[in-house]
């Protein structure tokens, strides 16, 4: 009879066994499936993410180039009206039976200060223009991104870049705040065309903006310098603005981390800025205290490897 019994238990323990093997399979099975799943909504996830990062880039790329022809254009519209009125006042003056004499029309061109027009009309198709090739300039990267992973690299003058850069931002120099150049004799390197542009653009727009948060405006400057130390160019922007926390400065390069409103930034720009000269085998490196200001330092090789 015990072993029997024993028969009967080990039976049993087997079948218990085998329906645990059994219920654990299709558990197997359900996980397996579940992860599948799950691993198709992070790829879209993923790839949703990776779409509104590079839609934020171009966003924020593009924004420069359209802002400098904004203005540019308002600029011109003021300044057509006043040449429009002035060609009024002379045929009126022409015109017996209308009041306008030449001392009205000589009245109006001393207001108007036809030089001082003349000046800005050029100043502002100048910029139409440049703004206008930037806006082609990145569109012609993205027609290259989108055929080709590899980059071009192009001779690039980088003290040309600079100043190329500082004309869309020549209107924010005024009286309290004074621009500060030196441009060193340095060679020639390769670079993809409009990326490091696109830094410029960045440290100096927020270097302008981190002056302007000042409570008072005193003495402030911009300085960009440039120079070659041994086998790198350096490029050297510094300002006189606020100035970094230990958070922001900690934070600084975090994708989405801003200090200003949605309405102003993304986030992105310094991000974006970072991957480029890492891009270029380069490194950047900031010095900054509340209150003191900050300064930049971007170190880029003269012969880039290609490994």
């Amino acid at each position: 009879m015990p072993l029997k019994s024993n028969n009967s238990n080990t039976v049993h323990k087997r079948r218990r066994v085998r329906k645990s093997n059994q219920k654990l399979k299709s558990n197997h099975s359900k996980l397996k499936l579940q992860v599948r799943t799950l691993n198709k909504k992070l790829k879209k996830s993923e790839s949703l993410y990776l779409h509104y990062e590079q839609s934020s880039e171009i966003a924020h790329e593009i924004n420069n180039p359209i802002n400098l022809v904004g203005n540019s254009i308002s600029v011109l519209e003021i300044n057509i009206q006043y040449i429009v009125k002035l060609i009024r006042l002379y045929n009126e003056m022409k015109d017996v039976n209308h009041p306008t004499s030449p001392a009205d029309v000589k009245a109006f061109e001393k207001e108007l200060d036809i030089e001082l027009t003349t000046k800005e009309l050029t100043k502002s198709i100048h910029r139409i223009k440049k703004g206008i090739n930037r806006v082609n300039e990145i569109s012609g990267n993205l027609a290259f991104i989108g055929r080709s992973k590899n980059p071009i690299l192009l001779k690039t003058d980088i003290n040309e870049s600079i100043k190329n850069t500082l004309t869309m931002a020549d209107s924010a120099f005024d009286s309290t705040i004074q621009l500060q150049t030196q441009y060193g004799n340095i060679p020639i390197v390769k670079s993809v065309r409009g990326k490091l542009n696109q830094v410029f653009t960045n440290l100096i727009e927020n270097a302008l903006e981190a002056i302007r948060e000042k409570p008072k405006l005193t003495n402030e400057y911009l300085s960009i310098k440039t120079l070659k130390k041994n086998k790198h160019v350096v490029i050297e922007i510094k300002d006189s603005g606020i100035g970094m926390t230990k958070e922001t400065k900690e934070r600084l390069y975090e994708k989405f981390y801003t200090t200003k409103s949605p309405d102003k930034g993304t986030g992105l720009g310094m991000s974006i800025s970072k991957r480029i000269i890492e891009e270029h085998k380069g490194t950047i490196e900031v010095e900054s205290e509340f209150g003191k200001g900050t300064t930049f330092t971007i170190c880029l090789p003269i012969e880039l490897d290609k490994g």
